[in-house]
């Protein structure tokens, strides 16, 4: 259908309603957990290619600290989610989800 080219007003609201009703079905079947605090910090250090030694260098976080993060022993402060979202260019509400 997308392949079509030019659609009439029912075919493109139909790929909008699809996916919402997908969306709800996906809510109540399939909920995906929120990201813990260290899967999160340790997608952004593999996306972004740095080192925790560079995070914490660059972002002011003590080494110690983001050990403990990535080892599921320590959340997210606020004052770290200021530093992350800084240092990664991320809204805070991207980090702040587990709070």
């Amino acid at each position: 259908m997308l392949a079509k080219g030019q659609l009439d007003d029912g075919e493109e609201t139909y790929p909008d309603a699809l996916s919402d009703l997908v969306g709800v079905y996906e809510d109540d079947n399939h909920a995906i957990e929120p990201a813990s605090d260290a899967d999160m910090l340790r997608h952004l250090l593999e996306a972004k290619g740095v080192t925790q030694a560079q995070l914490s260098q660059e972002a002011g976080i003590a080494k110690s600290t983001i050990s403990e993060v990535l080892a599921g022993k320590k959340p997210f402060s606020r004052q770290m989610i200021r530093k992350l979202a800084e240092f990664f260019k991320v809204d805070v509400r991207v980090l702040s989800g587990n709070l």
